[in-house]
């Protein structure tokens, strides 16, 4: 009876979506036909059906749903206990049965306004892996077309750069790398799951989208019939997102006053395609959350046709859509991790923040929030957490919590190699390690000196500091501190230098200065390029010596790490015919741009050319002077010079620009 009942369940849901579906992204342009209303007499889908079809259609199912597993019950306990239950949109008590009975459909997004995600999104993307390993499925929406808005919740001011001609090149582009990282992420979590003990039978589908996809297709007049006549301006000032900016000074402009807007129609597009019934975000997304659920609710209810079914109750009750926020991450000072503001500096992207700083930035947070962030960036049991804990109330100084969080999230975000090599990296520099004969391990390694895959370990290219080596080699160690950024000035780094705190070179030595000065030299570097230097217990700094040629090109790869990142990486073979098209097309372009150009210098220099012959003409010259011309001409033409001066010496006559042959005798 319960099977029964949950494939009624659950085809029902697929009966009200194959009915509110919106055609005018499935279709192609040419077809487009947007579902302003509802109710339309131009409906593309059949608004009533026998009683016999509506049956058939609801207990035997169709489509994809027909297969479709059973997900592991206690989804909403568990984000409970891991503290991402926050503000709750709907029925708790419906939706817990929903969840326990039924695979639902979850989506959360995340706006292409940088070229990579931070670890605060992880308060975001870790309830949405839970949902896929409790086999949901789950939907990672890329906001290319939102982020061209700029969504004003937790902001005082407008996103800098909002009017930028080349928003719409940057906003794809962020797109694109976002979406390439959150595919790599997904299956980094998978396999990371894997390895703690999740059965892959038991993890849901997941499918990673960008609204350009849909917004692309829509024109201002189609939003405001689907969304703007069934939005009440009241409601939207009341949202907190709204009512914050305009008691700002700046204001709040009409785009950003949209946003919810677009974010609402995201959620209908994304309930009336896939069945999407769950949106998750961050406490700050509470209003645009709100805004999408009121959306579905009103366009169901203006659904005449839903009533002139056998069973409306049960096609209504598939409608009921969920919102659900979590808590935002904070930095030390309260303020919200966010992309704008770096993230605190660190990013999901290895390329912006290798694993290694990720590491000891995780390493060195404090004790009071271990727990939770145990809870929230790993996948460990609740009970191995606790036994963490404990552990670490009762020897703090060993801090084993602070370990676990690291070594874990590395693991799922980089992978359980990369999460070994930062244990073993850490345990080189800095002499924290839990391995027996650890220390004694470390006092090899040193011995025999760093090589350049272990400086490697630390961070990326673009991370070391370009110093001008013929300025710091062979000169006091002074200025290798100030030039690498170190010191600020030549006093501070003697007084590092006196305290004893700096240790450098291949074997970390350890430098004490007293009276005499102590030079720099090629010895201390490692693969003679690199220059290591350790400053206390937990700083390092790595220094790459340049010469003249090389370091206009580091400074620049150390300004815009982005884009040295993009041109080193090698270019993508085409491989679909719409890729080979769109390259021929590139490159076709290219050489007209090419043609054009060459063609402007050609006629740039024969104006010149036609511009000096006509001063000849009008203002005789000396033999020298058209000589001297007629070189120019020539080197211009690429002709040989030969034939004008052997005519010159067999006595051609010049004046001006007419030429007259004397014979010998009147010579």
């Amino acid at each position: 009876m319960e099977a029964a009942n949950s494939i009624r369940f659950r085809n029902a849901l697929v009966f009200l979506r194959h009915q509110l579906r919106s055609t005018y992204a499935c279709r192609p342009r040419h077809q487009q036909q947007c579902r302003t209303n509802v109710n339309s007499s131009d409906s593309p889908v059949k608004k009533n059906f026998s009683k016999d079809t509506v049956a058939k259609f609801i207990n035997q199912g169709i489509g994809d749903m027909k297969n479709i597993t059973h997900p592991t019950p206690g989804l909403l306990q568990t984000l409970e206990d891991r503290g991402f239950l926050g503000q709750f949109h709907g029925n708790r008590q419906e939706f817990t049965k929903l969840t326990n009975g039924e695979v639902i459909h979850i989506y959360a997004g995340a706006d292409a306004t940088a070229s990579s995600l931070h670890i605060g999104h992880l308060m975001v993307l870790m309830p949405m892996i839970h949902c896929m390993l409790h086999g949901h499925r789950i939907s990672l929406v890329v906001g290319i077309a939102t982020a061209r808005i700029g969504d004003p919740s937790g902001r005082l001011t407008e996103r800098t750069g909002m009017r930028d001609r080349q928003l719409g090149e940057r906003t794809f582009r962020f797109g694109t790398d976002i979406t390439q990282q959150l595919s790599s992420l997904l299956k980094s979590a998978i396999n990371y799951a894997r390895e703690r003990g999740y059965e892959e039978k038991n993890i849901g589908r997941r499918h990673i989208a960008s609204n350009l996809q849909w917004h692309r297709n829509v024109s201002i007049i189609d939003f405001m019939q689907i969304v703007g006549h069934r939005s009440r301006i009241g409601e939207m000032m009341l949202r907190k997102s709204v009512s914050e900016r305009l008691k700002s000074e700046e204001g709040i402009s009409f785009s950003e006053f949209s946003y919810q807007l677009i974010q609402a129609m995201d959620y209908w597009h994304l309930f009336s395609n896939l069945g999407v019934r769950l949106q998750i975000g961050g406490s700050d997304q509470w209003g645009n959350i709100t805004a999408g659920c009121d959306l579905i609710n009103r366009m169901v209810n203006e659904a005449a046709w839903v009533d002139e079914q056998p069973t409306p109750a049960l096609i209504k009750n598939m409608a009921k859509p969920y919102g659900l926020t979590v808590p935002l991450l904070t930095t030390s000072s309260g303020e919200k991790f966010s992309k704008s503001t770096g993230g605190g500096n660190i990013w999901l992207s290895a390329s912006k923040t290798p694993p290694f700083t990720l590491y000891q930035y995780l390493l060195n947070r404090p004790d009071d929030v271990m727990e939770q962030w145990l809870k929230y960036f790993t996948l460990l049991p609740m009970e191995t957490i606790n036994e963490i804990i404990t552990e670490q109330k009762e020897h703090p100084e060993r801090r084993p919590a602070q370990k676990k969080l690291a070594y874990e999230v590395v693991s799922l975000l980089h992978g359980t190699a990369r999460a070994n090599k930062c244990v073993k990296t850490t345990a080189i520099f800095f002499g924290q390690t839990d391995e027996p004969n650890g220390l004694e391990k470390r006092e090899e390694t040193l011995k025999l000196g760093l090589t350049k895959s272990d400086v490697e370990g630390i961070s990326s290219r673009f991370f070391w500091e370009p110093v001008l080596a013929i300025n710091v080699i062979g000169m006091p160690l002074e200025k290798a501190l100030v030039a690498g950024g170190v010191a600020p000035s030549n006093s501070q780094a003697r007084t590092l230098l006196k305290s004893g705190a700096i240790s450098i070179g291949p074997h970390l030595r350890q430098i004490k200065l007293t009276n005499e000065t102590i030079i720099l030299s090629e010895e201390d570097l490692i693969d003679e390029k690199i220059l290591l230097i350790k400053v206390g217990k937990n700083k390092l700094h790595v220094m790459r010596m340049e010469d003249k040629n090389t370091m206009k090109q580091a400074i620049a790869e150390k300004q815009d790490p982005e884009e040295a990142t993009r041109d080193s990486e090698p270019k993508p073979v085409p491989q679909t015919r719409l890729q080979r098209k769109r390259l021929a097309r590139n490159v076709k372009k290219a050489a007209t741009v090419q043609r054009k150009a060459r063609r402007e210098q050609s006629n740039k220099t024969s104006k010149a050319f036609q511009y000096e012959k006509q001063v000849a003409r009008e203002q005789p010259m000396g033999r020298q002077e058209f000589d001297s011309l007629v070189e120019k001409a020539l080197d211009r033409t690429e002709k040989k010079s030969t034939s004008w001066i052997s005519r010159a010496a067999t006595g051609i006559q010049f004046s001006g620009m007419k030429v007259s042959k004397k014979s010998d005798e009147q010579e």
